[in-house]
């Protein structure tokens, strides 16, 4: 589900960034770029929710138009599918999800690690309470430029020896501005979408935002603009500890230099914010294409990890773990209401895809799962597949089945192995001439 929901966000937030990028991004408008950046966050993060529970609940069965067969069901799977070895072991979904989450923990180990070094300089500091914030200066070994993070400000007693008077204005200013926060959304949106490209660059073009509005407060102030821009070309170096914080020298120095020149942008450029309505009608639209769709819906109904299998009874749950899943057993497993149920099962729930019939594509497709001893169904995959549509439909059917009752070898229950063969057939709707 959890995978379903960030493809959905990831293309929400590209559409609009997309759409911010083009209209608004290098305008003198911070507090109006700013605002709707975090417009952009907050769209990407919760419309998803709508739009997924939308293509859950979307239900278009196409009733005499499309028929709906299951062929001869075996409890041992076949060798001759086309597809074997470590190949025919593969659930695509399951891989995808696997690789979601490690790349999830993965950035978000990242950025704990940067929130352990950051509070690593604070410990070596010397600490003066200042009312309002917290001064931390640390030695010049560091080699860190000045920075800011919740209410403290840090920077190398060099740094404050020289220049504390414009860097404390500087930094002070993300305090008031409260960036921090800005930055913890940016990071929450990065570990749920760390494969996507625009999620990277909109913190990027977020951060540049901070430093264009601290470096626009430093000069409201009275500071003469080329003392300010030779200090910044001074910091410009420096160990990035800070990689959570707003730091003195974040952001292309050559961009914010050109920005502190650049007149205010005009009220009728401002209305360019409407373009983010558009972008966020389109990207619904992909998400809703039903292709799209189809793999949404398949990603979320697969299920990685099996709650049935961890029962209250560690009687039944804990030889389980031992036991293998049976190729051959005594006593089948059976659906509820047996053959009959099953055929009425697939008819209720089997959606033919819209792109297969579009394309006039049938044909049968082959799927192998597991019914463990308490009779959930798991680790259902693809042996042969005949069209991605209908091979994702077929898996999303299978998963969401009910529990069977479970196949007995010696009188006991046991795990074993079921394939499913399930034909999608159009109807020839061709007009007949009537006959007497």
């Amino acid at each position: 589900m959890i995978l379903s929901y960030s493809i959905i966000s990831s293309i929400i937030l590209g559409f609009c960034f997309f759409a911010y990028r083009f209209f608004m991004a290098g305008q003198r408008q911070h507090s109006i770029n700013r605002r709707m950046l975090i417009l952009i966050y907050a769209i990407s993060l919760v419309l998803p929710f709508a739009v997924l529970a939308t293509i859950m609940n979307h239900h278009e069965l196409t009733n005499g138009v499309t028929a709906i067969e299951i062929g001869e069901i075996k409890n041992e799977i076949a060798k001759d599918y086309g597809i074997t070895g470590f190949f025919a072991s593969i659930n695509i979904f399951k891989l995808l999800i696997n690789i979601y989450f490690i790349g999830a923990l993965l950035t978000a180990s990242y950025y704990l690690f940067g929130l352990a070094m950051l509070l690593k300089i604070f410990r070596k500091g010397e600490r003066t309470e200042y009312g309002n914030f917290t001064l931390i200066l640390v030695s010049d070994n560091f080699n860190a430029s000045p920075f800011c993070w919740g209410k403290s400000i840090v920077m190398q007693q060099s740094d404050y020896d020289e220049d504390g008077d414009m860097i404390l204005i500087h930094e002070y200013a993300h305090l008031k501005l409260h960036h921090r926060t800005d930055l913890v959304i940016a990071y929450i949106t990065i570990c749920l979408q760390w494969y996507n490209p625009a999620a990277w660059a909109m913190r990027e073009e977020l951060q540049a935002i901070h430093e264009y509005q601290a470096d626009e407060t430093v000069i409201e102030t009275g500071v003469n603009p080329k003392e300010y821009q030779m200090l910044l070309l001074k910091r410009a170096v420096g160990y990035g500890y800070q990689s959570l914080a707003n730091s003195l020298n974040h952001s292309k120095l050559q961009n914010r230099v050109t920005m502190m020149y650049k007149k205010k942008t005009s009220l009728r450029r401002k209305l360019f914010a409407l373009a983010l309505v558009p972008a966020i009608g389109a990207g619904i639209a992909v998400s809703a294409i039903p292709s799209v769709a189809g793999v949404l819906e398949s990603l979320a109904a697969t299920q990685v990890f099996n709650p049935t299998s961890s029962s209250t009874s560690s009687e039944v749950s804990a030889p389980e773990k031992k036991k293998d899943v049976f190729t051959a057993v005594q006593v089948q497993a059976e659906y509820p209401g047996g053959m009959q149920g099953l055929l009425q099962y697939l008819m209720n729930n089997i959606r033919y895809p819209e792109s297969a019939m579009k394309n006039d594509i049938q044909g049968r497709v082959i799927v192998k799962f597991v019914i463990d001893s308490n009779g959930a169904v798991s680790d259902a995959e693809i042996v042969k597949g005949v069209d991605t549509d209908l091979d994702m439909e077929a898996l999303r059917v299978v998963n969401n089945m009910p529990k069977w009752t479970p196949a007995k070898v010696d009188g006991k229950d046991v795990a074993s192995y079921f394939t499913l063969p399930v034909n999608f057939k159009l109807q020839d709707d061709t007009p007949k001439e009537e006959t007497n």
